[in-house]
């Protein structure tokens, strides 16, 4: 499966199943989402629970995925704002960019996800990091520093947080760090949130 904005591991890949299975709505064999909380015209909402939708369905836009952005909420009425994080004036959005984020599949989050923004589109989502990731792909093995751009500012204090006592290298934490790769400039940003 291959998606512009999403270059996670198909694990991270919201209700998309292990196996192989019947697409329901083109009838044949692939890998399936779920489509319970997809955007369908292909069901009702009360048929879309059991229902399953292949990649090559999605692609098609016979279902697509709403998404929680910076910009605002992306759903078939396009960017609205619905909480404090979404932007209260977006930049305007090709429709051919919010058709592609619509059709990328969602983000397995403890919450909700937050989509990421940069340069007036939405970020590539690469995956979740562990302290030692910020470790090795910092240019100077400064993980915290690297940790620190990445972040919001109201969010940065996860890293401090997270050393035990005495501890000057951190080696694990609780939360889960998404993080996002601008397609333009190739800036990390990213986000956490956990249980």
């Amino acid at each position: 499966m291959d998606f512009k904005y999403f270059k996670g591991p198909n694990a991270d890949m919201s209700d998309l199943l292990d196996n192989k299975t019947n697409c329901s709505i083109c009838g044949k064999i692939d890998y399936c989402f779920e489509l319970d909380f997809a955007i369908t015209k292909e069901f009702d909402q009360e048929e879309k629970e059991g229902k399953l939708g292949c990649y090559s369905c999605l692609r098609e836009g016979k279902f697509e995925f709403w998404h929680d952005t910076e910009f605002g909420m992306l759903d078939e009425d396009g960017l609205t704002k619905v909480y404090n994080h979404n932007m209260n004036n977006p930049p305007a959005i090709a429709a051919e960019i919010l058709t592609e984020m619509m059709r990328t599949p969602r983000i397995v989050t403890w919450q909700q996800e937050l989509w990421l923004t940069h340069c007036n589109d939405f970020m590539i989502y690469k995956g979740t990091w562990e302290p030692k990731d910020f470790y090795s792909n910092s240019k100077d093995n400064d993980g915290r520093n690297l940790f620190i751009e990445m972040t919001n500012e109201d969010l940065s204090h996860l890293w401090d947080e997270s050393l035990a006592e005495g501890q000057n290298t951190l080696t694990e934490w609780y939360p889960t760090y998404y993080v996002f790769q601008c397609r333009h400039c190739n800036t990390l940003r990213g986000n956490w949130d956990c249980d």
